[in-house]
């Protein structure tokens, strides 16, 4: 699968391509479909700015690892201090998975009833949690999909090198939306990128604003999975913001980092 990204005022777009390239008369129709996503620029910025005052109540203690730019890695480079298995492993731009790691336990997504879900792996610790999200979500009349899930380090190497093509070599853009190979929270098999039919299960900040979006940021955490990249966190987490793209930790883990008020690599540094 290939993705496809262009700016416009409000950020980064990205539209997915299922299974093929995209042509260039349909790249033209997603830009010019663009004009509709202003149209709804105020209901996104209420979001926005809901989440930007939540994790403006809480004082942070902490020192940012990006001084210079926020995209930038470190020049010192660790392995991760957790295994990769461990549910509340710290994955960032500083703390690398190795090479040979994979999940034991990757099912098909569909398994939990996750519409677009035979397409993706996850780990099946949270497949019971997941089903539950999807049934109760959908119970309220709101579709949720599935848009990325488990991948591997070499396809994460692949990823990566494909968005510093697209940005002409840049590694600087790159480095903004995308994480180099072990430095990706999907090689976990626990991060799981959501859509939803209103926006014809693209993946990007179109999703920024639907009823799946706000649902999940209200409701996400009870069964397990914390917003990895939030609005305003990019000096913290080293990534712009993404609405769309959630980790699981597990019930209790969620509950007691939702309280913390902190961004989710904060709270893990603590654990």
């Amino acid at each position: 699968m290939l993705i496809f990204i262009y700016q416009y005022k409000n950020g980064f777009t990205y539209i997915t391509l299922n299974e093929a390239k995209k042509s260039n008369e349909e790249v033209k129709e997603s830009r010019d479909n663009t004009d509709n996503e202003e149209n709804k620029s105020e209901d996104i910025t209420e979001v926005i700015e809901a989440e930007k005052a939540e994790h403006a109540t809480t004082e942070r203690n902490f020192t940012s690892s990006y001084l210079v730019n926020w995209w930038e890695y470190p020049d010192e480079i660790l392995e991760t201090e957790k295994d990769g298995d461990n549910l509340l492993v710290l994955v960032t731009k500083k703390y690398k998975l190795p090479p040979t790691y994979a999940p034991l336990d990757l099912v098909k997504a569909n398994n939990s009833g996750i519409r677009r879900g035979e397409n993706y792996y996850v780990r099946n610790i949270l497949i019971n949690d997941l089903t539950n999200l999807v049934n109760d979500i959908s119970a309220e009349g709101i579709d949720i999909s599935i848009v990325s899930g488990y991948r591997s380090y070499a396809t994460q190497e692949s990823t990566y090198q494909y968005w510093v093509n697209y940005n002409g070599g840049s590694t600087e853009e790159a480095d903004k939306i995308s994480a180099r190979a072990g430095h990706s929270q999907h090689q976990l098999g626990t991060a799981i990128d959501f859509s939803t039919n209103g926006i014809s299960d693209s993946i990007g900040s179109q999703f920024t604003g639907t009823e799946a979006q706000k649902w999940l940021a209200d409701n996400a955490y009870r069964y397990g999975f914390a917003l990895s990249y939030p609005y305003g966190g990019e000096e913290v987490t080293g990534y712009s913001y993404e609405s769309w793209h959630y980790r699981y930790i597990g019930v209790d883990n969620a509950l007691e980092w939702k309280n913390s008020g902190l961004i989710l690599d904060q709270w893990l540094e603590t654990r």
